[in-house]
């Protein structure tokens, strides 16, 4: 009988791995759990209609990590947060050339207030509480069974 077994690190590996799957999964149905997100304003030219993946460097750069007692998602890029809980932020625009009615005019350099709609793919749903507990109830009864098995002598 092994003795003073954790099984915490065990739990939270699979959750881990059970969310950072369904939290994936948001972007393939570009949505949070069949909440779909807010169209694009504007396609760009022969680009994809996915929302939030054009090179795929967001979707690829979420890591999830056990620490402690808890499992944290984490990204590498800065845009991340603000797409998935939406925001105003400012854009600085540089100076550039525009042509207008065939004459070349200079745009001065200037910053414009954007807005940005939450299209949220990681966070707390009824389905990740779901799978939560299924988790926690499938280490329990494995728990309960080996229990049964030791105190039948």
């Amino acid at each position: 009988m092994p003795r003073n077994i954790d099984l915490m690190p065990r739990v939270l590996s699979d959750m881990r791995v059970k969310l950072a799957e369904m939290f994936d999964q948001n972007f393939r149905e570009q949505g949070f759990f069949g909440a779909k997100w807010r169209p694009k304003k504007v396609y760009s030219k022969g680009g994809s209609p996915t929302i939030l993946i054009v090179t795929g460097a967001m979707r690829r750069g979420i890591r999830a990590q056990v620490r402690g007692r808890s499992v944290v998602f984490t990204s590498d890029k800065p845009y991340t947060a603000l797409h998935n809980e939406g925001g105003v932020f400012r854009q600085n625009v540089p100076a550039h050339y525009r042509n207008v009615r065939g004459r070349r005019s200079i745009v001065r350099a200037h910053s414009r207030m954007m807005r940005m709609p939450q299209r949220q793919f990681i966070g707390d749903h009824a389905k990740v509480q779901r799978a939560i507990a299924d988790i926690m109830t499938r280490h329990l009864e494995r728990i309960s069974r080996d229990l049964t098995k030791i105190t039948k002598i």
